[in-house]
């Protein structure tokens, strides 16, 4: 039988070889078609959902929208995307992939992420709930405070 600290070991070890190879294939991506994984990772959702805001960009990665529009701004410079005004309501800015852009996610492939969101919804409920409870854990014995990712 496995100590608590062997167990606490595999987890950290299994924790820590999922975050390196997230890492690892974002780096790889970007080695194929040239631009970073998580820009790749946008030009797929606004391919998928179609044309998005900035702050709909920011909610599916996880980022403030400062960093987002950041993003974005380099991803038009670069002829990805394109970032215009909407005509209901100036204020907001909408964001399209390009002809370019479209054809870079055609070569690329599905980062770790992206797979975890095609796949995850499809496993068994036990299986969920098990992974939510796990990482519910994780967050709270690592002092994650989510508040600060506003």
């Amino acid at each position: 039988m496995e100590s608590p600290q062997e167990l606490a070991n595999s987890i950290l070890h299994r924790f820590l070889t999922v975050l390196r190879f997230q890492h690892r294939s974002s780096a790889l991506i970007q080695q194929m078609v040239q631009i970073p994984g998580r820009q790749v990772a946008v030009l797929r959702f606004l391919i998928e959902n179609g044309p998005s805001t900035v702050t709909q960009v920011s909610r599916f990665l996880y980022v403030r929208e400062a960093t987002a529009s950041t993003m974005l701004e380099r991803m038009e410079q670069s002829g990805y995307v394109t970032r215009k005004r909407s005509t209901e309501d100036n204020r907001k800015v909408i964001i399209e992939p390009t002809a370019v852009g479209s054809e870079v996610v055609q070569r690329a492939p599905l980062g770790m992420v992206s797979l975890l969101r095609d796949r995850l919804p499809k496993q068994p409920l036990e299986d969920l709930q098990a992974i939510e409870k796990a990482l519910s854990i994780l967050s709270h014995l690592g002092d994650v405070d989510e508040s600060l990712l506003d």
